[in-house]
């Protein structure tokens, strides 16, 4: 779950991203300099025309930890197999 605060600018108040909160184990999810350890689920639902379009989104916060050792548990026992690729800079 993302957690955002309120920050005063001259003549605004904006909206930043304070932390994000596990929404599996509840632990925060840190985010280190140089490391990708990142999951991100969305399923996204809408409509989209030349003129323009509306929907809207699913999303789940989920560290690293829930997803290998509860995610991918799941998905296993739904006969789901993950595929892995290598990918590189």
């Amino acid at each position: 779950m993302k957690h955002y605060r309120d920050r005063l600018e001259p003549a605004k108040a904006v909206k930043y991203l304070d932390k994000i909160i596990c929404d599996f184990c509840g632990d925060e999810i840190i985010s280190e300099k140089y490391k990708d350890d990142e999951v991100t689920i969305i399923h996204r639902v809408g409509d989209s025309y030349p003129e323009g379009g509306s929907g809207y989104e699913y999303e789940v916060d989920m560290c690293s930890n829930c997803f290998r050792t509860k995610f991918t548990e799941w998905l296993n026992g739904q006969c789901v197999k993950l595929k892995r690729t290598q990918w590189d800079y």
